[in-house]
């Protein structure tokens, strides 16, 4: 579904720039009808508009082949530009109470699932236990040792952002940047290395205001 939502947002982005330069759009392809199959009709379309569809599904097709790639963040950006931007010039939202009453509703539902679900007992992961085998130089000694550490579930957001539990596949509805730190500056702690925008978090703000 977001390949086909891209795909149809960056060609309507792509077209729009040739309203720029109206002499381009002057080239049509001729009328065409085709009586089999089934009788269909193919209009005169814009050779511009036949050059963006192009790119538009070459950089889609890419994104999809190498989506788990370090520099897959690029293509993903560049697809959720035009998302954001069509989504922005289509729909119109003119009446204040509902634009408070969609930015309150928003703003718990994301109280919600980032804040409050790894609390919530169906969300949470049983605790790990770690051993420790030490054994003497002879082979006479062997302690073990049982710590238990309990593990914090991530909220539901992270889980759909990181693809956790889905074999690394997360859902391509938000902007990444990887952090241009030298890994002698980063946190060994730090499971994510990359900064995160949803989509949502650009398109409410936007439109509503």
């Amino acid at each position: 579904m977001f390949c086909i939502g891209a795909f149809s947002c960056l060609t309507s982005c792509f077209d729009r720039l040739s309203y720029f330069l109206p002499f381009i759009r002057r080239y049509r392809t001729p009328f065409h009808q085709f009586n089999k199959p089934c009788v269909c009709k193919l209009g005169p379309v814009n050779i511009f508009t036949l050059f963006a569809m192009s790119i538009s599904l070459t950089l889609v097709i890419i994104w999809y082949i190498y989506r788990r790639s370090d520099w897959a963040w690029i293509l993903q950006d560049i697809l959720g530009v035009a998302v954001c931007m069509t989504v922005i010039s289509i729909y119109r939202l003119g009446n204040m109470r509902v634009i408070t009453v969609i930015l309150i509703a928003f703003f718990l539902y994301d109280i919600f699932f980032v804040f409050i679900t790894p609390y919530i007992p169906i969300f949470q992961q049983s605790s790990s236990n770690n051993i420790t085998t030490v054994s003497s130089s002879n082979g006479s000694a062997n302690i073990q040792t049982t710590s238990r550490r309990p593990t914090k579930n991530p909220s539901v957001m992270e889980q759909v952002a990181l693809g956790i539990g889905t074999n690394g596949e997360a859902v391509p509805l938000l902007f990444a940047l990887p952090m241009f730190i030298p890994e002698s500056e980063l946190d060994p702690c730090l499971a994510v290395r990359k900064s995160m925008l949803g989509f949502g978090d650009i398109i409410l703000p936007v439109k509503n205001f």
